[in-house]
C-alpha cells in the first residue's frame, strides 16, 4: 500500500539507473538505491505489476557507494549514478547493457580519464527570476552552483550571469542561457534565447566578455513559441563572430548555436578512433557517412579513405561542413542535403563502407531495406540508444554477420552510453 514502510533488497538496475529490489513478491523501483544493497523503503507509487519507492533508511549499503558530492543530485535527475564509485557505474552499465542487447558479444566499457566537469555544453533554462535545471520530469527550476559534469568555465560563466542579471526587470523574456566551450581551442561561445528580441543585454555582455576573454561569440536567438524546442530560427550576434572554433586530432571546425557536437571531448577522441578501426579505413575506401553533422566523423575518416560523402538534412550544418572541409584541405569529401532516414539507394552505389550515426530513435525500416538491399560491405553503427540499436541490429542479421559491441563511456555519472559495431556483409 502507498506510504508503507517494506524492508527491500536490490537485485538489479533498470536502464533508468534506478534500483529493482524485492520484498517478497513486491517488485519496487527505487532511485537511488544500488544493486545489493538493502533498505527500508517507504512506498510512494503503486502500478499494476510494480510499485514505486524511496529510501526510508539504508540497513546493509553497497561497498560501491560513495558521497555524491552534489547538493541537488537528487533533486536535479541529470547524474543517475552519482552516488556510485565511478568503476562500479561502468559495470553496472555493462550488466544493463547485456540484458538489452542479449545474444552479442560486449567489450568492456571504454572508461572516461576525465568522469568529472566534461561536457562542453550547457543548456540552462531561465524563468522565475532563476537559472538552473529542470527537475525531473518537471518544468521547476532547481538553482545550482558548481555543476560536478559540466565544463568549469561554464559553471564559472553561469555564476557570474546570475550575479549580472539579477537584477535585470526583462529577465523572464530570458528563456535559456547555452554555453559551448571548445575544450580543444578554450574558446566559448554564449547564446541568450530570448522570447523577444526587445531585451537590452549590451552591459552584460560586455561585462562577461571583459571577464573571459576566451567568449568569442555572443548570440541572441529568439523563440517565442510555446514549445519544448530550445532554439529558434532567427539570430542576432551582440559580440564577436557567429561560431566559434574547435580542434580535435588536428582538425579544425567551426561550430555554430546549433550545430550537434559530442558533448565530451576526450571520449569523443577514443570513440573516433574506434570508428575508423572499425571500418578498416584504406586509402581506396569509399565511405558514405549517413547522419553526418557538421562533418566530424567524415573528416575524420577523409585523412585516410580515398572518399566519403556525407549526408544531413540539417541545412546550417551541410554548410558548416562543407567550410569544415575546405578549412581542412580535405578535397575528397562531399556533402549532400537530404534525408538519410529515407530512400539511399541512389547515395549507397559504389560505396564500400556506410557510417551511421542517428538520433535516438535509430535508423528507419526504409534506411535498413536499402542497406540490405545494397553491395555495402561493412557498416559501422554508431548509437546512443541500445535498445533501437538491439532492434535495427535484428533486421540488419539478415544480411550482415554482427561483430562485437564497443561501448565507450560519453556521459559518465549518467546511464547514457555510446556504443559503435561493425556490420560486416556475408558472401
Amino acid at each position: 500500500m502507498k506510504n508503507d514502510i517494506v524492508r527491500c533488497r536490490c537485485i538489479d538496475m533498470s536502464v533508468e539507473g534506478m534500483g529493482i529490489a524485492r520484498a517478497d513478491n513486491l517488485v519496487v523501483f527505487v532511485k537511488g538505491m544500488i544493486k545489493g544493497e538493502e533498505a527500508d523503503v517507504r512506498i510512494i507509487a503503486e502500478k499494476k505489476n510494480y510499485s514505486i519507492g524511496i529510501i526510508e533508511k539504508m540497513v546493509v549499503p553497497s561497498p560501491y557507494r560513495v558521497q555524491s558530492g552534489c547538493p541537488i543530485a537528487y533533486k536535479c535527475g541529470g547524474c543517475d549514478y552519482r552516488h556510485v564509485q565511478y568503476e562500479y557505474q561502468l559495470k553496472l552499465k555493462k550488466e544493463v547493457l547485456q540484458n538489452t542487447l542479449k545474444g552479442y558479444e560486449i567489450n568492456d566499457i571504454v572508461a572516461a580519464d576525465h568522469p568529472f566537469y566534461y561536457r562542453n555544453k550547457v543548456q540552462v533554462p531561465c524563468r522565475d527570476h532563476k537559472m538552473g535545471f529542470y527537475r525531473r520530469f518537471s518544468n521547476d527550476i532547481v538553482e545550482f552552483d558548481d555543476c560536478l559534469i559540466e565544463s568549469k568555465t561554464a559553471n564559472q560563466i553561469i555564476a557570474d550571469l546570475k550575479i549580472m542579471l539579477s537584477d535585470k526587470q526583462d529577465i523572464d523574456r530570458i528563456r535559456h542561457i547555452i554555453i559551448k566551450h571548445a575544450q580543444g581551442t578554450d574558446e566559448v561561445m554564449l547564446g541568450f534565447v530570448v522570447n523577444s528580441f526587445d531585451i537590452d543585454l549590451d552591459v552584460v555582455t560586455d561585462a562577461i566578455c571583459r571577464k573571459y576573454p576566451q567568449i568569442k561569440s555572443v548570440i541572441l536567438n529568439l523563440n517565442d513559441k510555446e514549445t519544448n524546442v530550445i532554439l529558434g530560427d532567427e539570430e542576432k550576434v551582440l559580440h564577436g563572430r557567429d561560431h566559434i572554433f574547435d580542434v580535435y586530432d588536428g582538425i579544425r571546425v567551426k561550430l555554430s548555436l546549433k550545430s550537434f557536437y559530442q558533448v565530451n571531448y576526450w571520449q569523443m577522441l577514443k570513440l573516433y578512433a574506434r570508428i575508423k578501426g572499425l571500418a578498416q579505413v584504406q586509402n581506396n575506401s569509399r565511405i558514405l557517412d549517413l547522419y553526418c553533422g557538421i562533418g566530424t566523423i567524415s573528416l575524420y575518416l577523409a585523412r585516410y579513405a580515398g572518399h566519403v560523402t556525407g549526408v544531413e538534412i540539417v541545412k546550417e550544418a551541410i554548410e558548416d561542413a562543407k567550410e569544415n572541409a575546405l578549412m581542412n584541405h580535405l578535397n575528397n569529401t562531399d556533402f549532400i542535403l537530404a534525408d538519410a532516414s529515407k530512400d539511399m539507394d541512389p547515395y549507397l552505389k559504389g560505396m564500400n563502407t556506410v557510417i551511421v550515426d542517428p538520433p535516438r530513435k535509430g535508423l528507419s525500416k526504409e534506411l535498413i531495406t536499402s542497406l540490405c538491399n545494397s553491395r555495402v560491405e561493412r557498416i559501422v553503427y554508431v548509437s546512443c540508444n541500445p535498445a533501437t540499436l538491439a532492434r535495427d541490429l535484428e533486421l540488419l542479421k539478415e544480411r550482415y554477420d554482427i561483430g562485437t559491441i564497443h561501448p565507450v563511456d560519453m556521459f559518465p555519472y549518467t546511464v547514457h552510453l555510446e556504443c559503435v559495431v561493425a556490420l560486416q556483409r556475408r558472401s
